[in-house]
């Protein structure tokens, strides 16, 4: 079947909940719960057809959002190439124009706050685990002092009740050192919302270090991506990379995200320009999975990285207020 391009809204109220909408009878599916959206016409971009959709089926007018990633996925009736977009600002109070239901509810399926939305459309599902998770990536940098770490990370992840990834990404330091690095990182996110992950480069240091395996989920550099049979049995997470084959690689592997830079030019690279936001969204956009954006980016590039097909930002030394 030939595959029909659909633009698919991700509507986020003030609150943080999305809008879901069921489908109503005489269509496909009819009684699942899905985003709203519709068939791209021919000449339309994604973007005009899901301002357009939402205004015929639901009265509102989005007026402000981004590209996310898109899927594919094949029904009985029809082969979908699914373009996410979030939309973060609309006009107008949305009522069902096609006589279908509609909910407001959080878009993390574990929330308990959220309303029984059964069943979900087949390839709606899949995605909620990777749309929910965090949209901010902290990277250690303990390797450049402790305490000037401690004094970066404390603040941030004490004052958070949003979830966020610290990635420990210590790849210089050895025994003692390291062992203290990852103890003070893991007491700052054991108990709260925020997930530890471990860079796979420091990985085998850390683990001589500690005397035992660590169980939290690993971050893969591009290189330990390419070389998949490594890490069998191990809880993947992400990955880096910096191309198209890169997310190609990343979403084949089944990864959650991939992180994709350098954006702009980085303290590590002087110098070095880089890729801009055009080239990221062109990658991005045609990413299967959530990309985070990182290279000289700090808190507030949170909104200009969304824009431009970013699911987050990843961040080293400029945390500032998220």
């Amino acid at each position: 079947m030939k595959r029909v391009d659909v633009a698919v809204a991700v509507v986020f109220n003030a609150d943080g909940d999305v809008l879901w909408a069921n489908r109503p009878e005489g269509k496909p599916y009819a009684g699942y719960w899905e985003f709203p959206g519709g068939k791209v016409e021919q000449g339309e971009s994604v973007w005009h057809c899901l301002v357009r959709e939402l205004k015929e089926e639901l009265d509102i007018t989005c007026t402000a959002g981004g590209p996310w990633f898109r899927i594919e996925h094949d029904y009985e009736h029809a082969a979908v190439r699914l373009h996410l977009y979030r939309v973060w600002r609309f006009s107008g109070t949305p009522r069902g124009l096609e006589q279908q239901q509609f909910k407001w509810a959080p878009l993390n399926s574990l929330n308990p706050a959220r309303p029984n939305l059964t069943p979900i459309l087949p390839a709606t599902e899949p995605l909620l685990p990777m749309l929910a998770q965090p949209t901010f990536m902290a990277l250690s940098s303990y390797s450049q002092g402790f305490e000037a770490c401690a004094q970066r990370l404390e603040p941030l992840l004490g004052q958070l009740s949003e979830p966020i990834y610290v990635q420990f990404r210590e790849k210089a330091l050895l025994g003692e050192s390291l062992k203290r690095a990852f103890e003070h990182a893991s007491s700052l996110c054991n108990g709260t919302p925020h997930q530890l992950l471990v860079n796979s480069a420091c990985l085998p240091a850390l683990e001589f270090a500690l005397g035992r395996a660590v169980d939290c989920a690993l971050h893969l550099t591009e290189q330990d991506l390419n070389n998949p049979d490594k890490w069998q049995g191990r809880h993947l997470s992400g990955a880096s990379v910096h191309s198209a084959i890169g997310l190609q690689k990343a979403f084949e592997s089944g990864l959650r995200y991939a992180v994709l830079g350098a954006v702009k030019e980085t303290a590590s690279h002087p110098g070095q320009a880089g890729m801009g936001w055009d080239v990221f969204q062109s990658l991005a956009e045609q990413a299967r999975l959530p990309v985070f954006a990182i290279g000289g980016l700090n808190a507030s590039d949170a909104r200009e990285a969304m824009q431009h097909g970013a699911h987050g930002i990843a961040v080293l030394s400029k945390l500032g207020a998220h």
